[in-house]
């Protein structure tokens, strides 16, 4: 678990670099992790070789060894919440650079860690852990929706078609006419940059719905696996053996919530 890599929450502010002065980048020392979030402004910071400018939900993660960031415009310079952890090894677990994408959640998020870690009643190793898993999740979460966005056009179309009607009977052939590709092409493009089949997104698609029903409704089975676009109660079973590890009935026996 990544969490266990959390000693302590060294400190936490708000920082607002000032109009028309150069802003000198801090070091971060080992045993150290550095947590900057632009809550305004923009930023530049070299990626690759290449400058490049950040704006408001851009996470900046800095191990030690490592330099804050520090380079903003004279007209608009940047606004962040930076957090300080003591860590028990320097070493990254995510990219440098990554997004809390729903930026209403984020300014509630600064306005509580600010509010909470200035609150001398409040166990900051607690306090720590909590801020760390929240921006940690946020990160993942922003690296598993922009996975999408470099994809050919015929590609996210025949994804959106998919995730919209995975239910359906649909054949690989009509969605390749929907999407505005043949069908090989849309293989080839399912496999290089998804590394699945269409027939098996699709598959994937099914499952995961039946999971959250399974887990979340008292339908029988048999209605589950017709809404998510089975033919018959033998094929999901089947399938959501051998993708699951367990039957239907046993994974909706370990989630579903105890009534007593």
């Amino acid at each position: 678990m990544e969490m266990n890599r959390i000693i302590a929450l060294r400190g936490l502010s708000n920082f607002a670099a000032p109009y028309g002065i150069k802003i000198h980048p801090a070091p971060i020392h080992p045993g150290e992790e550095c947590i900057e979030i632009i809550t305004g402004g923009r930023i530049y910071f070299m990626v690759d070789g290449v400058d490049q400018e950040f704006g408001v939900g851009t996470i900046f993660w800095h191990v030690g060894g490592e330099e804050t960031i520090h380079r903003s415009p004279p007209d608009d310079p940047y606004r962040c919440l930076a957090m300080r952890m003591l860590v028990t090894e320097d070493r990254r677990v995510l990219p440098r650079i990554t997004y809390w994408k729903d930026l209403d959640s984020l300014n509630n998020f600064c306005r509580l860690a600010y509010r909470y870690a200035h609150d001398e009643r409040i166990d900051k190793l607690v306090l720590g852990s909590m801020l760390y898993s929240r921006i940690f999740w946020e990160a993942y979460i922003g690296l598993k929706k922009g996975e999408g966005e470099g994809y050919p056009p015929p590609l996210s179309r025949a994804i959106a078609i998919l995730e919209r009607d995975f239910a359906e009977d649909l054949s690989i052939d009509t969605v390749s006419k929907r999407a505005g590709v043949s069908t090989p092409n849309l293989y080839t493009l399912f496999k290089r940059h998804l590394e699945v089949t269409p027939h098996q997104y699709i598959l994937n698609l099914r499952l995961r719905r039946a999971r959250t029903m399974l887990a979340g409704n008292e339908k029988s089975i048999k209605e589950i696996s017709l809404e998510c676009g089975f033919e018959n109660l033998e094929s999901f079973y089947r399938a959501f053996r051998k993708n699951c590890r367990m039957t239907p009935a046993e994974y909706r026996r370990i989630n579903i919530a105890s009534k007593y």
